[in-house]
């Protein structure tokens, strides 16, 4: 993968938080999947997950003094962001492009949790980032969607225990 400096779109995030994309403008790759002639666990599985990658997407993520590479690659497909309906007033919709590139890479770091070093607090401060950057959500939107998407996985998966390393007996990340 390139370097991120040859990127030509990028991201700021909080506390140095950066992310770098290969293409200029990364959401005109994300597409809504057409509904037409499916047949019906076609249809199922195409409104389970609507949007999908329309080719390939080089990523560069570069927080505390690492860095991490991945591609979205083409066909990669998600559900959009999960708000919940209780909260669409404030927030907005599942669906709403605004979340599309935020959603589709805290996804993918979801689903692939080794990418990051499995840094849960990571993912959620990039969907901040790119919610910030592409959706243009005011602060108290972006309050209320990190901390949700926080709390969320939270409960869903839970805080992740340190691992003891047996050799020397001390506390690993």
């Amino acid at each position: 993968m390139k370097n991120s400096k040859n990127f030509c779109c990028k991201v700021s995030g909080r506390f140095g938080l950066k992310i770098c994309f290969d293409k200029f403008y990364p959401e005109d790759y994300l597409l809504d999947k057409k509904l037409i002639n499916l047949g019906k666990e076609e249809l199922k599985k195409a409104l389970k997950k609507p949007f999908y990658v329309s080719d390939d997407i080089n990523v560069i993520i570069e927080y505390e003094n690492c860095s991490y590479s991945f591609t979205l690659k083409k066909g990669y497909d998600w559900n959009g962001a999960n708000v919940p309906a209780c909260a669409w007033v404030v927030i907005g919709q599942q669906k709403e492009p605004r979340f599309k590139l935020a959603s589709c890479v805290h996804d993918f770091l979801c689903e692939n949790k080794e990418v990051i070093n499995y840094n849960r607090y990571l993912s959620t401060l990039i969907f901040e980032a790119l919610c910030n950057h592409f959706g243009r959500f005011n602060s108290f939107k972006r309050w209320m969607m990190f901390h949700s998407v926080d709390n969320y996985q939270n409960l869903k998966v839970g805080k992740r225990k340190p691992e003891r390393n047996l050799a020397s007996g001390q506390l690993g990340k």
